[in-house]
């Protein structure tokens, strides 16, 4: 497969277009809230790979993407 393949996500129903290869927590919370860091996001995805379809994406944590792949990111609500 081509180093520079690109597949469409969504972040937060936002169309963003990234490399074919693993994201991380970081890379997606900063497409989330520009200018964020920290732990405190819930990462949820959806339409992943065949044996990982659905999931919880804990910090420090990465994931390979997919085109179509959904990520769903929310405070947690603790500071």
């Amino acid at each position: 497969m081509p180093k520079d393949k690109t597949v469409t996500i969504f972040v937060n129903t936002v169309e963003q277009t990234v490399p074919h290869q693993k994201i991380s927590y970081s890379t997606l919370i900063a497409m989330a809230f520009p200018g964020a860091s920290g732990n405190n996001y819930v990462v949820k995805y959806y339409k992943g790979n065949s044996d990982n379809l659905t999931g919880t994406l804990p910090p420090g944590g990465e994931v390979m993407v997919k085109n179509d792949m959904d990520f769903r990111i929310t405070g947690t609500g603790e500071s």
